[in-house]
Formats: structure tokens, C-alpha cells, sequence
């Protein structure tokens, strides 16, 4: 392994510029010579510092935290800066507030997001104590290999989330003594395909020693298991074959003090065959581990009807705790506030319980229209929408009959394109009419129903508690979340980091990606997009295409399963803030991070006043968004590090 000895091993370092003081995450472990000894003289203690290292794992499910769920274009807020949602964060970065005098979401430093380069020094001591065989000496040779191997990949996992965000990042591999003089200190960032090797690389060193999947259930769940680390392996070599760093000439201009660009300027093909196969591998060693496609009949014992329980299957393998389909997800993810925020007013009740339904994180109108319809292909396809009419009059409104049921409310008057969409629309998406699974009612024939028009009870009623868009993220909530008079039962789940159903979309975008030119399309790409679908209520991809689109042949070249397999990614992973991330390594911010987001007119309590589309919002994006800031004052402190470009 090609080493980078990188930060002081003392009662401070200095990172960057800036000094960084003893670890606060566990107060019994000052970051100093003696107390290490006492922390890695026994078992108990040496596990609660492995535990103090996966505590830096982002919380997935917090926006403060999570930039894909402010800034992907996902979400909206009804104002910039309020009570709940402050304009220092990923909302700032989608309103173009990104800057390098204090950056938002600040993983580099550790301002406004847990700070990532401390964490990766925290993984250096564990591994460099738990690797000597004279310390811990109560941990069994199996275990140690066990915790060193999660220690690896904790520190693989924050080298990759600052490399999908910055870039080229320095390669922090160990840490140095006290005596260390201050030039050797003072870090370089290395290239793009360095970063990549070394991040698989330590992969490739843990997979070995974890466990395939966790055998004690009641104490484990959510550490790293084989699956997890193949995943991430997977998702980093995805992410490098990707546009956005696979012989992007954009970054020509982009070098280090050698004159050699950081982004390697030649395209390589070769890249998505590692991708491809690396996903391969993971599927295989999931599946061999028990890993499979979420169902939620076979989870839970309630009754439901063919397309009610299809469509609940896209809501439980998010919010249903480490479900078999969950590969790599770790603690609570923040998703009891996540929950708050999502719950839309669906009783009487929850007017007076505004600490728990909260109802303000509204989902995007390019979401919602983003979904197929029934037939299973995009509504601006399907020959029945466009040949009748339905997709132009989509704004239009109908009344819902007695066979909606289950997805709309009888006799409400909804619109058009509300209807006839396909079960992950109505797993995922909540709507003026729509019905809610759950909230403590598990008969089908008495569900909830949402209303939010203005002055009903899910609509602009309360101040600064309602969706600007009129869309709410119903896959977020839990089924069997119970909000009311008498009691609050909100049941937290790890948010989901890699899944199955991402494995199988990785791998069928990695091989499609890697055909050469007018090379048919394999068999393997439909194979695993249909998996997916199928568990989803649909017909294959060949045969939807064949059946309902306007464009029959779509799936028989790579470029058209190009835009089918990134609309699946889309669908599948929908409000599961992967958007953010695609959008970025695909290379289409520019358009799809520039747009005036539009919502219903939430304003109005009449039906057909309320159906007029209204601007809600603006987000803004520039070609240096693609690489985030490193703060100014670190190159003053520290001359060897280069900005990335515009900033």
C-alpha cells in the first residue's frame, strides 16, 4: 500500500491549518500517550472507541448533515431560513450560497458536519492499537482481526465520502509522532486515481475479516459485515468511472505542484468493467448472505390486497428496521426528526402535536413526475397518455371512484396525473386526496386520507408547518409510526446507505456503460432492472417499452438504456438523497441543478384554483459546484494545499 504518514499522534494536531484538540466524542478518552494506554489495556474500553468511530458516520437522515437532502433537488422548504431549516447548510448550497470563506455543510473541517479527517485519525489510533498484539490483550485473535478490519473500512468509508465531495483529498494512511517538523505536517492532496486505489484497497484488506453477516442481531446490527464492504467498493468504483471523474477535460487546468493534472485527462472504458464487476461480487456475496429484495408481506402479518402491498413494499425497505434488504446502514440516521419533518396532518389531533408533525418537507414536483405510469414507462411516453390526452390535461382534475380506494380518496376530486401511476408513486408520494397507509390503521378499508388545500387539515393551515409544493415524502415515514392523543410511538430505522436493489442498479449501469459502441445490450443489464421492477408491480423492460412506449426499441441500444437505467436509479431510490450524488458524477448539474421548481397553488381552497402550477423556488449551480470549497483560511496556513477550481 502506498503510504501517506499524515497527522501528529499527540494531545493535538495540526490538519490543514487548523488545531484540532482532544477527542469530545468519548470524555473518558483524552487523546493522549497515557490514556490510550488505559483505553487499549482491555476489551470494554477498546470497543467504545471503535464505537466513538463509527459515531462520525454522517446522519444520513439529518439535513444539516446530509446535502442531498437540501441541495438534490429532492426537496424543497417553504422559506430559505425558519425555525427549522437555517440557510448554513445544503438548503444554503441549493440557493447558489455555497462559498470558501465558510463553507456550508463543511466536512473538510468539521464546521456544520462531523469533522471527517479527525475521524479517519480517530480509525489510525484503533487500528495502530488494536494491530499491536500486546495491547487488548482480552480480545479474542478472530475479534481483533474483526474490529481492525471495521476499522479500515470506517476509515475507507470517510476517505470516499470527502473524496465524492471534494474530489481530489490528501490520503490520510497514518499518523505521525509529536516529533514530526511542521513542513512534513503540512498535507498535499493527491490525485483522483490515487485516492481510488487507496480507498479499494483498504476495502480489499477488511473484506476478508468481517463477518458475512452479523450473527448477534441484538447487539450488532448496523456494524460493518463482507456485503457492506463490497458495497462501498462497488459504489467508489462506480463513482470513478462516472463522468465526473473518468477523463474529465474540464479539470485540464487542475494540477498539482508536479504540473500533472489531479484528474486523469484520458477516458477509460476499463473503469466501468471494474465497476461492474465489483457490483457483481457484492450481489453475489449478499445474496449468499441472506440479503434480498425487500417484501413487505413477508415481513409483516397484516393483509393487503395485490397493489396496496406492492406499493408498501418501496416505503418498508426504508423504514423497516434492518430488513434483509438493507446492506450497509448505520446507527439511527437522525430519522425520528426526519419522520417529524415528513409526516403530513392526517387527524384532528395532530394540529396540537407540531413537535411531531411537523409537515414541512415537501417533495419536488420533478419528483413526482419523474415516476411511471401503471404501464411501467415514463408518463411522457405511455401511448395511452399521450394518444388520449392524459399527459397534456395531466394538470387537470377527476374525481377518484370506488376502485381508487386504496391510493385515493372516493369521491375527492384530485388531479389527473395523480392517476393510474405506478405502485412506487404511491409507496413514495403523498398528495392532496391521497391515502396513508398506517399512522395506527392497518385495515385497508379504514385508511387515513390526506387533505391539503388551504384550511383543510393537511394544507397551509399552520404557520411555517405545511408542504410549498403540496407533496409530501410518505416512503420516509413508518407504517407503524402511531401519533395521537394519548401516545407518540415513532419508530426510528438506519437510513438506508447501500441496498440491494442499489447494487443491482450500479451493476446494470457499469456493464451497459461499458459496451462498446453498437454492442448489443446483455442480457444481465434487463435481468437485474427487472428484479427490481418486479418486486414493484411491473412488467420487464423489454416488454414495457414494446407494449406501451412511444419509443419501442429505447432499451435495444446503450444509449437509451442509458437514460432507462438512470430513470430506474431515480424511481427505486427516489427521496433516498442518492439524487444529489448521480447528478453530480453524471455531469448534469448545470440543467437539472438549474430550474425554477414550481408546486400547486397552496394557497387557494377551491379545487380548480388550487390545480394551477405556481414558482416556488429557484436553485442555483455553477461548474465549480461540482467540487466543494476547501475554506481559505487552510491555504494561508497551509501553502501546500490547492483550491479547487472557480473557488
Amino acid at each position: 500500500m502506498k503510504s501517506k504518514k499524515i497527522i501528529i499522534y499527540c494531545l493535538s494536531i495540526l490538519f490543514s491549518g487548523h488545531l484540532f484538540y482532544s477527542c469530545d466524542y468519548l470524555d473518558v478518552v483524552p487523546d493522549n500517550v497515557a490514556t490510550l494506554d488505559m483505553v487499549f489495556n482491555n476489551r470494554v474500553t477498546a470497543e467504545q472507541y471503535l464505537a466513538t468511530c463509527y459515531s462520525y458516520v454522517p446522519l444520513y437522515g439529518a439535513q444539516a448533515h446530509n446535502p442531498g437532502i437540501g441541495a438534490g433537488g429532492e426537496f424543497w422548504f417553504y422559506t430559505f431560513a425558519d425555525s427549522w431549516f437555517g440557510n448554513d447548510q445544503s438548503f444554503g448550497i441549493a440557493n447558489g450560497m455555497q462559498n470558501a470563506n465558510k463553507p456550508l455543510n463543511n466536512y473538510w473541517d468539521g464546521e456544520g458536519a462531523y469533522p471527517l479527517f479527525r475521524a479517519i485519525r480517530d480509525c489510525n489510533i484503533f487500528i495502530e492499537n488494536v494491530s499491536d498484539r500486546s495491547r487488548v490483550t482480552d480480545l479474542e485473535e478472530i475479534e481483533r482481526r474483526r474490529w481492525i478490519a471495521e476499522g479500515k473500512m470506517l476509515k475507507a468509508f470517510f476517505h470516499f465520502y470527502l473524496f465524492q465531495l471534494y474530489g481530489p483529498i490528501p490520503v490520510i494512511d497514518e499518523n505521525l509522532p509529536i516529533s514530526t517538523n511542521e513542513q512534513e505536517v503540512r498535507v498535499t492532496r493527491q490525485k483522483v486515481d490515487e485516492v481510488v486505489d487507496y480507498i479499494v484497497e483498504l476495502l480489499e484488506e477488511a473484506t476478508p475479516d468481517l463477518p458475512v453477516r452479523i450473527q448477534k442481531e441484538a447487539t450488532e446490527l448496523g456494524r460493518f459485515t463482507q456485503p457492506a464492504a463490497l458495497g462501498l467498493k462497488a459504489k467508489v468504483l462506480l463513482l470513478a468511472a462516472s463522468p465526473l471523474f473518468n477523463g474529465n477535460t474540464d479539470y485540464a487546468a487542475f494540477r498539482d505542484h508536479d504540473g500533472q493534472p489531479f484528474f486523469n485527462q484520458t477516458y477509460d472504458p476499463g473503469k466501468w468493467k471494474k465497476a461492474a464487476d465489483a457490483a457483481q461480487e457484492a450481489i453475489a456475496v449478499s445474496l449468499s448472505a441472506g440479503h434480498t429484495l425487500y417484501d413487505f408481506r413477508a415481513y409483516n402479518p397484516v393483509i393487503l390486497n395485490d397493489s396496496l402491498g406492492v406499493s408498501m413494499n418501496i416505503r418498508g425497505v426504508v423504514s423497516d428496521r434492518f430488513n434483509r434488504e438493507l446492506i450497509m446502514g448505520v446507527g439511527k440516521g437522525h430519522t425520528t426528526d426526519l419522520q417529524q419533518l415528513a409526516q403530513a396532518r392526517l387527524e384532528n389531533f395532530h394540529l396540537t402535536q407540531q413537535q411531531n408533525v411537523k409537515s414541512l418537507l415537501a417533495v419536488t414536483f420533478d419528483v413526482v413526475e419523474n415516476f411511471y405510469t401503471a404501464n411501467g414507462v415514463p408518463m411522457e411516453e405511455d401511448k395511452e397518455w399521450v394518444e388520449s390526452g392524459m399527459y397534456e390535461n395531466r394538470y387537470s382534475t377527476k374525481v377518484a371512484e370506488h376502485k381508487h380506494r386504496y391510493f385515493i380518496k372516493e369521491n375527492y376530486e384530485t388531479a389527473l396525473m395523480h392517476y393510474n401511476r405506478e405502485p412506487r408513486f404511491y409507496g413514495s408520494i403523498a398528495f392532496d386526496g391521497s391515502s396513508w397507509y398506517g399512522s395506527g390503521r392497518i385495515d385497508m378499508e379504514n385508511m387515513l386520507y390526506l387533505e391539503a388545500k388551504k384550511d383543510q387539515l393537511g394544507g397551509k393551515r399552520l404557520q411555517g408547518l405545511y408542504s410549498i409544493t403540496g407533496y409530501w415524502p410518505k416512503k420516509l415515514v413508518c407504517y407503524e409510526n402511531v401519533i395521537d392523543n394519548t401516545s407518540i410511538m415513532i419508530k426510528e430505522y438506519p437510513f438506508p446507505i447501500i441496498r440491494l436493489a442499489d447494487l443491482y442498479l450500479m451493476y446494470a449501469e457499469a456493464v451497459n456503460e461499458s459496451l462498446n459502441d453498437g454492442e448489443a445490450v446483455p442480457p444481465a443489464v434487463y435481468e437485474s432492472l427487472d428484479l427490481i421492477r418486479k418486486r414493484s408491480g411491473l412488467e420487464g423492460i423489454k416488454e414495457s417499452w414494446q407494449k406501451y412506449s412511444i419509443y419501442p426499441t429505447k432499451p435495444d441500444t446503450k444509449e437509451g438504456m442509458r437514460e432507462i437505467i438512470r430513470r430506474e436509479r431515480s424511481i427505486e431510490l427516489a427521496l433516498e438523497t442518492h439524487r444529489f450524488f448521480d447528478i453530480r458524477r453524471w455531469k448534469l448539474g448545470l440543467s437539472a441543478f438549474n430550474t425554477t421548481l414550481t408546486g400547486w397553488s397552496i394557497d387557494e381552497s377551491e379545487t380548480q384554483d388550487y390545480y394551477q402550477l405556481y414558482p416556488i423556488g429557484y436553485m442555483r449551480f455553477t461548474q465549480k459546484d461540482y467540487l466543494w470549497p476547501i475554506k481559505k483560511q487552510n491555504l494561508i496556513v497551509n501553502p501546500q494545499l490547492i483550491q479547487n477550481p472557480g473557488w
